[in-house]
């Protein structure tokens, strides 16, 4: 993980309201003004692109430290003909004031970029737009040697880059540094190279901080160059490429395409850290939303990967939305359609929603990072794809995990497809994995594999599945529901419901090489013609389960039907306190816990709705 961060700026002093008052009404008496300008503040007097008063004028004379001040011009825009405004390396730090966004914008005529800050330190611009900036090798708007921050700014139609310029970096911004955005838009900015070509809005070489803030219909592209290697024209961040640690909060990424002619692809809206130069930073995502971005490539053998996030270290996504995410190439290879993770110890995933991603080759929603722990929980996986059309044979239509451990509870995974095997989830090389897997309180329901597991698909694991409904999944060849290998070491089912599941038609729930299945309470309607033997007190009737639906909580969930054979006949071996659904349902209604992981809660009293009006919980 990259050491570099930004600094915390310094709060505002805030005088108390009445402390405030007597201070203007003080200031008044005196005849003072009751808003003062900045100290070191520099007002622009004209909108002229040079001479006296003049932006580029007052630049010129600014010393570190001071502020610009924009907010007096009444013109609507600034256009720059005689080239960037160039910031000193003598003026390590400087803040640019515009009125707002929608107020004024500096263009850049397509003839240059519009800022080239040569300090150490942070520019700082906020209340302005940005446009139409043009450099033929990085930073189309901005290039930045410090750091930089963006406050209520907007950034639009920037290029930088030429198809046979190499090494070319942020179609709108690049920054050495730290980045700091709030409340900032990058939108239909372009990148253009050959061999690395990073972030088609923003490059940041150090730690990347995003609050508001909104990036959308951005492009990457690394072109071929005769006489060239064509193993050397990769793409990081078709909107965003951070090299050190980043964090999004209440953001989104969408509609952005990072591409290559001749070779590998890594995030199509988000790269953090770099798989190929084996740079580890970590990702996190709150309140944000990553949907309809890209990652491709026109290589015959190439697999891009990451249609919405590629990412090299720990990662948290926390209440984010990741949707309609691609990644794919020429021959059909690519993996993980929303996120791909590599070289993570941890990728935690929790009241998250996964859905409608779509990856050539493995990894519908996503592909987690080899030997490393994946965590989900209170999510929802849905209705992604994985193909096969490269025949790499590794699956996985919601999540493939390739020698990890998984550890999902109180989530669904639901509707998702793969080409071949573990359309719901896919473990494989579960051996090398730091862990055994487990599902705790979860629903795999209506998945489909054009191979085996359709719901679950094991290989070379242990895995402990309790309190947790297995349903209406599909699979071509076997174990509808579950599919454990001959290289599975330990399957352990601790109340839990196995059912509905088909497999070429036929009822087939679980297909286990294991010479015992082991554990207790469970519910599998074709246990006695399992290969391998199930506990003795498997019950094998008709579960009579709802479809699925919203029955309360985050996720959706299999009710009971009147009479299920499951209610009160389950176990809460392991001490849960409440069923999928979370707070407000409690895992043991009645005598014992229901089998699933939906527990039947205890029915309204009458008289008591009579009394209050409310029903019980």
């Amino acid at each position: 993980m990259t050491s570099s961060h930004i600094p915390t700026p310094h709060k505002r002093l805030r005088l108390h309201p009445l402390a405030a008052c007597l201070a203007a009404a003080l200031m008044m008496q005196a005849g003072a003004a009751v808003v003062a300008a900045p100290r070191g503040s520099l007002a622009v007097s004209t909108c002229d692109d040079a001479g006296s008063g003049s932006l580029r004028d007052v630049v010129a004379t600014a010393a570190s430290g001071d502020v610009i001040d924009l907010t007096g011009l009444g013109c609507p825009s600034i256009t720059l003909s005689s080239g960037a405004i160039v910031i000193a390396a003598s003026v390590d730090s400087l803040t640019i004031q515009g009125p707002d966004a929608a107020v004024l914008t500096l263009s850049g005529n397509d003839n240059d970029r519009i800022f080239e800050h040569q300090g150490s330190g942070t520019l700082t611009l906020s209340g302005l737009s940005l446009t139409h900036g043009r450099a033929s090798d990085s930073g189309g708007c901005i290039l930045a040697d410090g750091n930089l921050a963006l406050i209520d700014v907007t950034v639009i139609a920037c290029a930088a880059g030429a198809p046979d310029v190499a090494g070319n970096s942020g179609g709108a911004a690049a920054v050495l540094g730290n980045v700091t955005l709030d409340n900032t838009r990058f939108t239909d900015n372009t990148l253009d190279g050959t061999l690395r070509v990073r972030g088609g809005a923003l490059a940041a070489g150090g730690s990347f901080t995003a609050t508001t803030s909104v990036f959308s219909g951005n492009h990457a592209t690394s072109h071929a160059v005769d006489g060239s290697s064509p193993f050397d024209n990769i793409v990081e961040g078709g909107a965003i490429h951070a090299l050190g640690d980043a964090e999004l909060t209440d953001s989104t990424v969408s509609g952005n395409t990072a591409s290559s002619d001749t070779y590998e692809v890594f995030g199509g809206g988000i790269n953090v850290g770099s798989h190929v130069d084996n740079v580890v930073a970590s990702l996190d995502l709150l309140r944000s939303t990553v949907s309809d971005n890209s990652a491709s490539s026109t290589c015959d053998v190439c697999a891009p990967q990451g249609g919405g996030i590629a990412a090299n270290g720990i990662t948290a996504l926390r209440q984010a939305t990741l949707t309609g995410n691609t990644v794919g190439s020429t021959n059909h290879y690519g993996g993980g359609g929303g996120l791909r993770v590599f070289h993570a110890p941890s990728v935690e995933i929790s009241r998250s929603t996964i859905s409608a991603n779509h990856a050539d080759s493995a990894g519908g929603g996503l592909i987690a990072a080899e030997q490393g722990v994946l965590s989900i929980d209170a999510s929802t996986i849905a209705d992604n794809f994985a193909g096969n059309q490269g025949s790499t044979d590794e699956g996985g239509g919601g999540v493939l995990c390739l020698g990890c451990s998984v550890q999902l509870s109180s989530s669904t995974v639901s509707g998702n497809v793969a080409e071949y095997a573990g359309a719901g989830v896919a473990i494989r090389y579960g051996d090398y994995a730091p862990a055994p897997s487990t599902i705790i309180d979860s629903t795999i329901s209506g998945n489909s594999s054009g191979d085996e597991g359709g719901g679950l698909f094991l290989d070379g694991s242990e895995t402990h599945i309790s309190n947790s409904t297995i349903a209406f999944n599909q699979a071509a060849s076997r174990g509808a529901g579950i599919s454990a290998t001959e290289y599975t070491y330990q399957l352990e089912l601790q109340s839990t419901l196995v059912s509905n599941n088909l497999t070429a038609g036929d009822a087939n729930n679980v297909w286990a090489f294991p010479d015992t299945v082991s554990g207790a309470n469970n519910l599998v309607p074709n246990a006695p013609g399992l290969p391998g033997e199930m506990p003795d007190d498997t019950l094998v009737g008709d579960p009579l389960l709802q479809p699925l639906a919203d029955n309360g909580g985050a996720t959706q969930t299999h009710a009971l039907g009147v009479g299920s054979p499951a209610i009160d006949a389950g176990n809460d071996a392991i001490g849960l306190v409440f069923d999928q659904r979370g707070d407000g349902f409690p895992r043991e209604v009645g005598a014992v816990a229901d089998i699933g992981a939906f527990e039947q809660q205890a029915a309204a009293d009458p008289d008591l709705i009579f009394k209050t009006g409310f029903e019980a919980p």
